[in-house]
């Protein structure tokens, strides 16, 4: 399949897996040997369907949104907005029940016309997540207090 086949599956991975959790035709998005890196790694569509699952447990109304793909070969990258309401402790922060989000930016990789890896390089705007969360001061507090340790020494 070429590029444009490519980024139609790899929506279709956003909108029936992530997004849906509707796993009856992952074996037409996702590759027997997939692999994905995020949560720490996981494989095949039984990893995909736990790795997922957590995710939703954790943030309610979770949500990717696809803002672009730029594709080359038989790899995308895809910027997206994901968003959700934190229900239950992520990365060592109890739930919130704040409804966050965050621009993140990921790499996909094909084989077989299927998604085979997913995750490979990828960026989280984790700051701003956690000022959502409200664990962590807003940006202009952050800088105001370094400007403000910079007078004492």
């Amino acid at each position: 399949m070429g590029i444009e086949e490519n980024k139609k599956t790899l929506q279709r991975y956003f909108d029936e897996l992530m997004n849906n959790r509707d796993y009856s035709k992952a074996d037409e998005i996702l590759h027997k040997d997939y692999s994905g890196s995020a949560g720490g790694g996981f494989k095949g569509v039984e990893g995909h369907k736990q790795y997922t699952s957590y995710l939703h447990s954790v943030f309610s109304d979770l949500h990717w949104a696809t803002l672009e793909m730029i594709a080359e070969g038989d790899k995308i990258a895809i910027f997206q907005k994901c968003s959700g309401i934190h229900e239950k402790e992520f990365g060592g922060v109890p739930g919130t029940g704040k409804r966050m989000s965050f621009d993140m930016v990921s790499v996909y990789e094909f084989k077989d016309s299927k998604v085979y890896r997913g995750l490979t390089r990828v960026f989280y705007d984790y700051l701003n997540m956690y000022q959502q969360f409200g664990v962590l001061p807003s940006t202009e507090e952050i800088i105001k207090a370094y400007k403000e340790s910079r007078k004492i020494a």
